[in-house]
């Protein structure tokens, strides 16, 4: 899982939390949730969130 910030031309940037898969060898990916309306404190937990997650993962 991971959040990813994606530009958009004159609007503020959307906030999307991601994830990555293999599908047939490829690697694919899905987006779980639009995070671009939630307050930036909320954005910044879930960040911290998705990085422990992902390091007690490995």
């Amino acid at each position: 899982m991971y959040i990813a910030r994606v530009p958009n031309r004159k609007s503020r940037p959307a906030i999307l939390l991601g994830e990555s898969y293999r599908e047939g060898g490829k690697v694919c990916t899905r987006t779980i949730a639009n995070l671009t309306n939630w307050a930036p404190e909320r954005i910044v937990a879930m960040e911290r969130l998705v990085s422990v997650a992902v390091k007690t993962r490995r």
